[in-house]
Formats: C-alpha cells, sequence, structure tokens
C-alpha cells in the first residue's frame, strides 16, 4: 500500500492472524511488530522502515511484499513473476532473498517465470506448460533444447535472441 509506511505493509501481513477490532484498529502485538522489524533487518530495508512503501524502487518493494508474505508464517510461498519488471541487479537480489528466505525456513516455494536462465539457476524442479499442459517435468539439468521447443511450441533457434550460430545453439540447449 503505497501511502503506508515499510512497517505497516509488513505487518498487514499479520491481519490474518489477528480477530476483530485488534485487526481492525492495526493494534498488532509486540511480538508481531519485532518480528516484522526483524524481517525488514534481514531484507536491508531497516533504514526505511518508516518511508512511504510509494517511494521505494520496485526491487525494494519487491522485498516488502516477500516480507510482508514471510511475516504470515506460510506453508508454501506462491511468486507470480517475481522478477518480472526489475533490472537484472535487482531481480538477482529477489531471487537471492527468496531462496534464502525460504530455505531459512523450510518453506517450499513455487515461482511463476518467464526468464529459463533464471529458472535454471535457481530451480530444484521446473514444471514447463505449454497450452496448459504440462510438458516438462524435471530438474534443471533435464531441461535440454528439446524439451524447450515442447515448452515454448518453437524451435529452440528462435526462443535466443542475437544467437544465429547453429553450433553455440546445440552446445547451450543440447540439441
Amino acid at each position: 500500500v503505497n501511502n503506508l509506511s515499510v512497517l505497516q505493509n509488513v505487518l498487514h501481513g499479520r491481519l490474518g492472524h489477528m480477530k476483530g477490532i485488534r485487526g481492525i484498529l492495526g493494534l498488532y502485538s509486540e511480538e508481531d511488530k519485532e518480528n516484522a522489524w526483524n524481517l525488514l533487518e534481514e531484507m536491508g530495508l531497516e533504514n526505511f522502515s518508516y518511508n512511504k512503501a510509494g517511494s521505494l524502487s520496485g526491487g525494494q518493494k519487491q522485498r516488502v511484499g516477500i516480507a510482508r508474505a514471510i511475516i504470515q508464517d506460510p506453508k508454501i510461498l506462491l511468486c507470480d513473476e517475481p522478477i518480472a519488471s526489475l533490472d537484472p541487479s535487482s531481480a538477482k537480489v529477489i531471487m537471492d532473498l527468496l531462496r534464502k528466505m525460504a530455505q531459512k525456513r523450510g518453506i517450499p516455494c513455487l515461482v511463476n517465470l518467464h526468464q529459463v536462465d533464471v529458472a535454471l539457476r535457481y530451480s530444484t524442479r521446473i514444471i514447463g506448460l505449454h497450452a496448459g499442459e504440462v510438458v516438462f517435468d524435471g530438474s534443471p539439468e533435464e531441461l535440454n533444447g528439446t524439451a524447450m521447443e515442447r515448452i515454448y511450441g518453437t524451435s529452440v533457434y528462435n526462443l535466443v535472441a542475437g544467437t544465429s550460430d547453429e553450433t553455440k545453439m546445440r552446445q547451450a540447449y543440447a540439441v
């Protein structure tokens, strides 16, 4: 919520755990406040705690969203395109944080991505869909050119911009 502080945004993740008037008035427990502060420190956002969320960069806003999700004590994290509009450096920070936070807490993390290179780097399992059907389900090491063609419905040569060298493509995607 752009007009609320970063700390308030994270604390809003606890609303589903609060009852009645306490939730309506935003009367968070001291434990919730301490947990929110600790998460902001873990995210490197403690210096922005009282800033309005609307003043943050895209990557910082994503970190606030991750903190808000984590403070809910989820059984699983579902992340829909968490790096879609971020520059490569911010995208790396977000993916590193997601992995770190999920591993530290033992939370499975399901991430929807369109960046194959990012999926290959961060995933332990990749599920590829084409026209609503699962056409690949395996480890990153198993994802090859043939599987990519099934996922994207086109030749692997059409998938990498600026690469016309067939030998490089075959090596990169084991076609």
